[in-house]
């Protein structure tokens, strides 16, 4: 079953993403903020890269 703790995980790392783009915007740091996206956007995709494994092995097991 889905756990709900993901989310908050996932939500979690969006605002700590968004705090540390104006944290470089505010001191003047503007090319660090692309690099630092993307790797909030990798870390996103690892956290629910299993959910997306569990989604395709069930998906297989419906079409056998």
């Amino acid at each position: 079953m889905f756990d709900f703790s993901v989310i908050f995980k996932l939500a979690g790392l969006g605002i700590c993403v968004a705090i540390l783009n104006m944290l470089l915007d505010s001191v003047g740091a503007k090319e660090w903020k692309f690099p630092i996206s993307v790797v909030g956007v990798i870390m996103g995709l690892l956290l629910i890269l299993n959910y997306v494994r569990q989604l395709f092995e069930v998906v297989q097991t419906f079409s056998m």
